[in-house]
């Protein structure tokens, strides 16, 4: 059987695997991280209670939002089968949405999936920032896989989790550095 997928539905894969990786931090208390959703007004539904027409309320900010150690953490999940994260990928409004959420103090990043290396890692912020930044001034459309720095690879452990936290602390020293 074949399942098709659009191009709303590239990182399910990845998105999965973070759900099994929160739903493991939850159970060991080491974090609470949540699928957002996105909200959607419901127009029309059938007699069996199914929703038969609906749409979406506004644009949706990441993929997962929670604490992590008392540390707001919001990111979202990206795979690509290229050497690059394409910019077209990270939108506008989620851009602006880690913005803001990186300004009241949390940490916001994009766990990105390579898949013709089967690497993850963390992007931070502000490295998303800068990039996209500089595409709108003409610069560089995509985030290179060479721009990745090997302390923010994540690694997948013996439990089929893909455990971030480590990288998370990483990321947490070079914000305090940066400062």
């Amino acid at each position: 059987m074949t399942v098709w997928r659009t191009r709303g539905h590239r990182g399910d894969a990845l998105e999965d695997l973070l759900l099994l990786t929160n739903e493991y931090y939850k159970n060991h208390l080491y974090a609470l991280i949540d699928k957002a959703s996105t909200p959607i007004k419901v127009v029309e539904i059938d007699q069996g209670g199914m929703i038969t027409k609906g749409f979406f309320e506004k644009k949706s900010t990441v993929d997962f939002i929670g604490i992590v150690q008392g540390i707001p953490v919001a990111f979202d999940a990206k795979e690509t089968d290229l050497k690059n994260l394409p910019l077209y990928n990270i939108h506008e409004h989620q851009v602006t949405y880690m913005k803001d959420f990186t300004y009241q103090g949390g940490l916001a990043f994009i766990i990105v999936h390579f898949k013709f290396c089967d690497e993850y890692y963390l992007i931070p912020f502000e490295q998303i920032e800068a990039y996209f930044t500089a595409s709108k001034n003409k610069g560089r459309r995509s985030i290179p896989y060479t721009a990745m720095e090997p302390r923010f690879r994540i690694r997948r452990e013996v439990a089929g989790i893909l455990n971030y936290l480590p990288v998370l602390n990483e990321y947490l020293t070079y914000k305090k550095s940066s400062l």
